[in-house]
């Protein structure tokens, strides 16, 4: 076996290309990952800025609708009394300024007709309920991730959990049910 210097350089060289070639690969999965959780980090926080929006809208829709359905009640007990008071209970039961009853009902106070728009009231405030449930889930599922800011998330949790507690949204059982199945497409 012969050795000489130049084949110690040549060997010499080799290990340093190929070491320095391995710190270069090692730093740029370094990096990558950096990149890559902070990109997730403003994912999700940009996620949780839509939430707030969508948890607002969801609150606002819910109000209304629970103002309607207090004032279809309205109608339909002044329609068991005299039914008088039909015009003044449309005016008075406003929503941010607006008749929302007179709107929803419409002129023609029937009893078929009040109760069809009771079933259709029942589905909007069933349909807001469904939609502050899913937004409960995500939330959950971001909390579990640890991926957001624990404070906001017990901000936002919160909000949720008092329109859940409001005694308007009683027994929400019976306005709406959550299947298992459907819980899981969510979760996926």
């Amino acid at each position: 076996m012969k050795i000489s210097i130049d084949g110690i350089l040549g060997t010499a060289k080799k290990i340093n290309n190929q070491r320095e070639l391995e710190e270069s690969n090692f730093e740029k999965k370094k990096s990558g990952v950096k990149a890559d959780s902070v990109s997730i980090g403003t994912r999700i926080n940009s996620r949780l800025d839509a939430i707030e929006t969508e948890f607002k809208e969801i609150q606002s829709s819910l109000t209304k609708h629970q103002i309607i359905r207090v004032g279809i009640e309205q109608l339909h007990d002044d329609m068991a009394a005299d039914g008088r008071q039909q015009q003044s209970i449309l005016k008075n039961v406003t929503f941010e300024g607006k008749e929302v009853l007179r709107s929803f009902v419409g002129e023609e106070i029937t009893e078929p007709n009040l109760k069809s728009k009771r079933d259709d009231n029942a589905g909007l405030i069933n349909s807001d309920v469904n939609r502050l449930k899913k937004l409960q889930i995500e939330v959950d599922n971001i909390t579990a991730s640890d991926l957001a800011g624990s404070d906001r998330l017990k901000n936002m949790m919160s909000n949720i959990d008092s329109i859940f507690s409001r005694s308007n949204v009683a027994n929400l059982e019976n306005i709406s049910s959550i299947k298992a199945d459907a819980v899981m497409r969510l979760i996926k």
